[in-house]
């Protein structure tokens, strides 16, 4: 993985090298491995390294190609060299040789912009055409990796993260106040505008031309919502799904030194552990797989439906497969407020979760200790492999098929022991007017109030319309269950642009790989008939088939989930004279009030409850509206520090 940049002036003058230096300075902890850039006065393109794949060791970017006069710097990793290859009618032998930069750069003089249409992976990538004085950039599908740019007249600029554009004189860190409504929100990321209102990223699936001062943006990637493939039988289905889930683990295995791994009590992670543990073993290599458990003897409390330990299960799936090493990380003694300007800083945005964040941080600094550079996760699980199917019940409703909905809700009555009413709103609920809806959701004492969970200041709210802003973006406030499986994991695939996310894991020196973020599976998952994810009563039934043999029990028939994190709430306690600390710097801060319902904040705090916290209106006032709220209010300190 990369961290890349450029600077472009369409006025002639000369790119300023001391700008450069401190752009590549910025960008270094992000790629410790190797920093090089390509300077042609009134052009320049830089990337810093770093390793995770055999072949970064070939990495030389910038790459050039002398002929054509084409430049090319890439972040990414490729999942499909050799189908690339084969397009480009690269001999093996040739290929072997050759960086996953390098195959860009092929690909971008064969195909131009329609060279992402070729590429699979994680990527952002620019281009520059200098005969044609024309730039291209591009991020991939998902947008893992991120890519932000910045214009003005005489110049445009972009890079990995925003803060080595704020290297550039003139360009500061205000607030994008949209956006941090968004956040605050929950609403989905539509349009270009990042945090920062002098800051533009590259949306996920898109490609961007710079010519003649003209900026056009192109999305070369959607999601089908319409397809959906009809195989013979189950079994090919099943059969189906197996290749496509090995296929998205084994490509990426590719890795310097040992392979680590998430593994919760989960479906997900469970899942990729274990293909990659199988895969892994026919090598004769080890897999280290990390489990976050709390502290020891941490009883709970915790919310109805989840448990507190996730070891149980972890290590007995771990039990099944000799080359794992399992590792339990216990962050007791650390809380969430302790890195929330470390995290800040490395996002260049406010944590989105500061609980998980503790956990995940030393997960990371641990795998990286060990020599791992590749670090597996299963996030996006829940909208691929281990999807529930639950929209088929209001799409047979829909679909006028009632005995097939009558059957499986009585399935799901028996198996489950779901009640039939409730049954009966889910699949209703969906067709319900949204007025209507929400009235009934009032009426039972349930309705969904954004400031119930974010710390957003209500005036705040009214002045940028939020209910409108929601409608704009095709999002539901009142949260009604769906009755297109397709369109809500869509929804759901697309709604966060995590890429700054992923880019900051690597400043400890490891790469975050997600196999159920794989676009062909997630196509192929899509594609799948919602009667493959739920039947008789059976949810995840088509995963529930495939890994039955492979999961533990404890996993595969406990009907909790687990909470990370879960003792959360004794370390934030220790913590209270920092928090009230924070809180204090917030409330003698300019404008963070004009955002921010401090008020609100202060009064939880004056509240803090010393039982209770299985309480789920209780986690959702403190670890979500206060937690989130102190650290949206950083973020808005980190931004309101200037480019110092």
């Amino acid at each position: 993985m990369s961290a890349i940049a450029g600077i472009f002036r369409s006025d002639g003058r000369p790119v300023d090298r001391t700008t450069l230096e401190r752009m590549q300075a910025l960008l270094t902890p992000y790629g410790k491995d190797a920093q090089n850039h390509w300077y042609q006065g009134s052009a320049t393109l830089l990337r810093t390294l770093l390793r995770t794949t055999p072949e970064d060791c070939l990495d030389h970017q910038p790459l050039v190609d002398a002929v054509s006069g084409t430049t090319v710097v890439f972040d990414g990793r490729l999942d499909n060299r050799d189908e690339i290859a084969k397009a480009l009618d690269l001999p093996a032998a040739e290929t072997a040789l050759m960086a996953d930069s390098a195959l860009v750069l092929r690909a971008c003089l064969r195909w131009d912009t329609q060279a992402v249409e070729h590429l699979l992976g994680d990527f952002a990538l620019a281009c520059w055409q200098a005969p044609r004085r024309r730039l291209w950039l591009a991020r991939d599908p998902l947008g893992t990796r991120p890519l932000f740019w910045h214009q003005q007249p005489g110049r445009f600029a972009f890079a990995t993260m925003p803060k080595a554009l704020f290297a550039i004189p003139g360009i500061t860190k205000a607030l994008c106040e949209e956006r941090l409504h968004d956040y605050l929100c929950l609403l989905p990321m539509t349009g270009p505008e990042s945090f920062f209102k002098d800051v533009y990223r590259i949306e996920p699936g898109h490609t961007l031309v710079l010519e003649d001062e003209q900026v056009t943006t192109h999305r070369y990637h959607r999601f089908d919502a319409e397809r959906e493939i009809h195989l013979p039988s189950d079994d090919d289905y099943l059969e189906a799904f197996r290749e496509q889930l090995e296929r998205a683990v084994a490509c990426r295995l590719r890795a310097i030194g040992p392979v680590a791994t998430h593994l919760s009590s989960g479906f997900d992670s469970s899942t990729v552990t274990a293909v990659a543990a199988r895969q892994l073993a026919e090598r004769n290599a080890p897999l280290l797989a990390y489990t976050a458990v709390p502290r020891k003897g941490f009883a709970g409390p915790v919310p109805r439906g989840r448990h507190a330990d996730e070891e149980p299960g972890a290590r007995a799936l771990a039990a099944r497969f000799a080359n794992i090493e399992h590792i339990l990380i216990r962050t007791d003694g650390t809380s969430p407020i302790d890195s929330l300007r470390e995290d800040t800083e490395a996002m260049d945005r406010a944590p989105f979760n500061p609980c998980n964040m503790v956990w995940v941080n030393a997960i990371r600094a641990d795998a990286s200790r060990r020599g791992a550079k590749v670090l597996l996760s299963g996030t996006m699980g829940n909208l691929t492999i281990s999807y529930d199917g639950a929209p088929y019940l209001p799409a047979l409703l829909g679909r006028g098929q009632w005995l097939t909905w009558w059957r499986e809700n009585r399935a799901l009555n028996r198996r489950l022991n779901v009640r039939w009413r409730r049954l009966l709103k889910y699949s209703l609920a969906a067709y319900t007017p949204v007025a209507l809806w929400t009235a009934f959701e009032r009426y039972r004492g349930r309705k969904w109030d954004v400031t119930a969970h974010s710390a957003i200041h209500p005036a705040f709210m009214a002045r940028m319309r939020t209910s409108e802003r929601a409608r704009q973006s095709g999002w539901d406030l009142s949260y009604r269950p769906w009755a297109n499986g397709r369109r809500m994991r869509i929804a759901g695939l697309t709604r966060f642009d995590n890429g700054d996310y992923y880019s900051a894991a690597n400043l400890g020196g490891v790469e975050l790989r997600d196999p159920t973020a794989d676009r062909r599976l997630i196509e192929f998952c899509l594609a799948v008939p919602d009667s493959q994810y739920l039947r008789e009563g059976k949810a995840r039934w088509l995963l529930q088939r495939l890994m039955g043999d492979v999961l533990p029990p404890e996993i595969l028939d406990v009907r909790t989930r687990g909470l990370q994190a879960a003792d959360w709430y004794e370390d934030t306690g220790r913590a209270l004279p920092r928090l009230r600390e924070e809180l204090a710097q917030l409330m003698a801060h300019g404008n963070a009030g004009d955002y921010l319902d401090l008020e609100s904040l202060e009064r939880a705090l004056e509240d803090w409850p010393e039982s209770g916290w299985g309480s789920s209106e209780i986690e959702k006032t403190y670890r979500l509206k206060l937690l989130r709220g102190l650290s949206v209010g950083a973020f808005i300190r980190y931004a309101d520090e200037g480019n110092e």
